[in-house]
């Protein structure tokens, strides 16, 4: 029942967001599906806004999409999978690092090091992002 009473609510939000004297939707409240649908909605109307019709047209495909298989296990599921795949990355690095710390190549240590934190920072938003879920 709360799943069709959440897509009869979001068929409401997408059908104003056609309107644009409505104010931008905060999403940071919002968990797992719910949220996901908001900010594809509000990535919507920013295209339509903006007169972008073909990634309107995207947009509201990816929205029906999500809202007929978006599951809060299948995200959960996806974030983890990111936060391995970052941690792979972040690990690879790291052994390029060693390498070129080895071989005294100052640039590509400085490369890898904000690599690294790059993959950190990923890892951090994913993490939190997964708490944040549940």
């Amino acid at each position: 029942m709360t799943q069709k009473v959440n897509v009869a609510l979001l068929g409401l939000l997408f059908s104003a967001m056609q309107t644009p004297a409505i104010a931008s939707v905060d999403c940071g409240s919002l968990k797992a599906c719910e949220k996901k649908f908001c900010e594809i909605e509000s990535q919507f109307k920013i295209a339509q806004e903006k007169g972008n019709n073909r990634q309107a047209n995207g947009l509201r495909i990816s929205l029906e999409n999500a809202q007929e298989h978006c599951t809060d296990k299948g995200l959960k599921g996806d974030l983890l999978e990111k936060i391995e795949e970052a941690n792979n990355e972040r690990l690879e690095y790291e052994s390029d690092l060693n390498k070129a710390e080895e071989e005294g190549k100052a640039d590509k240590v400085r490369k890898y090091q904000e690599k690294i934190e790059e993959e950190k920072n990923k890892i951090k938003r994913f993490e939190d992002e997964l708490y944040q879920s549940h």
